[in-house]
């Protein structure tokens, strides 16, 4: 079995630019060469004869690919659909759902992924469907966190709970399991933003917790081609969901009828758009399998080299750096953390402002060091400003070693570092 790290990469991430110290595979994924030459002969096989590619070939690929990801995760295949992206999937969910906009309510929370709420935000300002926010502020305790949904639940106002399964900024996980568990006490619909989900932690809940609706990206994770997810849906459920667009497959729920096959017939086919991704699903838990072999020796390597990395991270940003972790150790994740860049004192004020202004976080600091970041150093993580402190996010995965984190680190560590006094100065030139 091959030996991860430097040489894995050299040998099975053929496409990754040399120079590149690749520390975020949280945001995009990074696919294994063997999967994408599966992608590049998938879609020649769309050219060959595209008649018969699409009229007789691509729905038994389709099918395959989600009876193969099935069996991998323990979960019934009557019951997934492939889609672009998770994005796609809580789209898919909340269009779906017949809402009564007089009345009808959401519930999210303040780190849920600002693609999803801005769903949430738009039926709300074309529709008029209702809204409210939990509070997630960390480090805090599971035990707090479940308290905060709970009584927003309580109320009984909330028709459906949107919340994640590891949140992606900061990337830290969520108490899902207790989740699914509330939302089933007080009769509220959940919907589970899993992006980070698949290919990090154990898939095998949801049959057995059975939530309403759950997706989840498999190109961050679980090797994929960009970009394909999972969207779980409860049986319950099947008549009412629709493709995102609407296509051929539409079928009013009133005259829907309930059948095994129901959600193959209704996603396999959206129209002329490239499947391939989609039908690479099972080349990439081939890699998975047959050259990692298997999930739990890749998150090993994840939880051996994850705390070296944080040490690294922490030494290189200095004195009073800090992992974001609660009292109970359940915010880890195996493929990321969380560490503070600690700020002149004469900054606090500004950071702090900086989670107020968001938008102006992301013109003045975020943009700008970014681009440097990505463009010149090569040597990229994600940062956010969050409870009155710079935290930045670092990904451990099966090519990284701990010279990664020792490089790249002081990098950003310097970026960031640049940005603040710019905004500094500019504030002060604005003052005089």
């Amino acid at each position: 079995m091959a030996e991860f790290g430097h040489a894995f990469r050299e040998k099975y991430f053929t496409l990754l630019e040399k120079d590149v110290i690749p520390v975020n595979n949280g945001s995009y994924g990074t696919t294994p060469t063997m999967v994408m030459d599966r992608l590049r002969k998938v879609c020649e096989e769309e050219e060959h004869y595209p008649d018969r590619f699409y009229n007789y070939e691509v729905k038994d690929i389709y099918v395959s690919q989600v009876k193969s990801l099935a069996k991998y995760i323990g979960v019934d295949y009557k019951n997934l659909a492939i889609v672009p992206n998770a994005t796609v999937g809580i789209n898919t969910v909340l269009r779906s759902i017949p809402w009564d906009f007089e009345k009808d309510s959401v519930l999210v929370h303040t780190t849920s992924y600002g693609a999803c709420s801005n769903t949430v935000k738009f039926l709300h300002d074309t529709f008029g469907l209702k809204y409210d926010v939990a509070d997630v502020i960390y480090p805090m305790e599971d035990s707090e966190l479940l308290a905060n949904f709970e009584e927003k639940l309580a109320t009984g106002k909330h028709r459906l709970c949107m919340f994640d399964m590891i949140s992606s900024m900061p990337g830290v996980a969520l108490p899902y399991k207790e989740l699914i568990k509330l939302c089933k006490k007080y009769n509220v619909l959940s919907l589970i933003d899993g992006a980070h989900a698949i290919g990090m932690v154990d898939m095998d809940f949801i049959d057995e917790l059975e939530p309403d609706f759950l997706t989840t990206n498999m190109h961050k994770w679980l090797s994929a081609p960009k970009s394909a997810a999972m969207l779980y849906v409860n049986p319950k459920h099947h008549k009412i969901i629709q493709t995102n667009p609407i296509s051929w497959s539409y079928v009013p729920t009133a005259t829907c009828k309930s059948a095994d096959d129901i959600m193959i017939e209704k996603f396999w086919y959206l129209g002329t758009v490239s499947y391939g991704p989609m039908l690479c699903i099972e080349e990439a838990l081939k890699f998975r399998k047959d050259v990692c072999g298997g999930e739990d020796r890749i998150r090993a390597y994840q939880n051996e080299l994850r705390p070296a990395a944080i040490e690294a991270v922490q030494k290189a940003f200095g004195p009073g750096s800090e992992l974001l972790e609660n009292a109970e150790g359940t915010l880890a994740v195996p493929g990321m953390f969380n560490v503070s860049l600690p700020v002149k004192k004469e900054y606090e004020a500004m950071i702090k402002k900086f989670c107020d202004e968001p938008l102006d976080f992301r013109r003045t600091v975020k943009g700008p060091c970014e681009a440097t970041m990505i463009r010149e150093d090569k040597a990229f993580a994600p940062f956010l400003v969050h409870d009155n402190k710079l935290w930045v996010r670092f990904s451990v995965y099966i090519y990284n070693e701990l010279s990664d984190y020792v490089k790249s680190a002081p990098l950003i560590r310097k970026r960031l570092e640049e940005a603040l006094d710019q905004k500094a100065l500019e504030l002060e030139i604005a003052s005089l």
